[in-house]
């Protein structure tokens, strides 16, 4: 029995659909870990940047940014060595419901992660976006036009 997709975009080619595959197309078995690269302190410090320069509210433990950066050499030692040991635990994210976009009355939850929560997220999207990125690029720009779905950022 034939099996039906519920995925929308068919397939141009016989090309592997694989993320792997994309990003490994020679087939060489070669791994390296990530986690050593993640917990690095210039990485969590660039993760820092780019959280601050974002700005946004504190999570469910009330802490702001002004906050975090008072102890910023602390909080960042405790993030590192948490990753490293394997022992960084995420908060709870904190619930607010905000408007929808052009539905007056209705509304939506927002997640907001702790700011420290939200270094660790960055630290790992410092890591994980280079090597991601050109594969989902790809897969884009393969996509006939017309068969991008509405809610596809293209």
């Amino acid at each position: 029995m034939a099996r039906t997709s519920s995925i929308s975009e068919k397939p141009i080619s016989d090309r592997s659909r694989r993320l792997v595959d994309w990003i490994n197309p020679t087939g060489a078995r070669k791994v390296h870990s990530l986690v050593d690269k993640i917990y690095k302190m210039k990485n969590l410090e660039l993760a820092w940047q780019k959280v601050r320069q974002n700005r946004g509210a504190g999570g469910i433990d009330g802490q702001s940014i002004e906050e975090f950066e008072e102890n910023l050499a602390e909080n960042l030692k405790r993030l590192h060595e948490e990753l490293k040991e394997d022992t960084y635990h995420p908060q709870p994210v904190r619930r607010k419901m905000i408007p929808k976009p052009g539905q007056p009355g209705k509304l939506r939850p927002l997640g907001i992660p702790t700011v420290y929560g939200r270094v660790c997220q960055q630290a790992l999207l410092n890591r994980l976006e280079p090597i991601f990125e050109p594969a989902f690029d790809e897969a884009i720009l393969r996509v006939p036009e017309g068969e991008i779905n509405e809610g596809c950022i293209a």
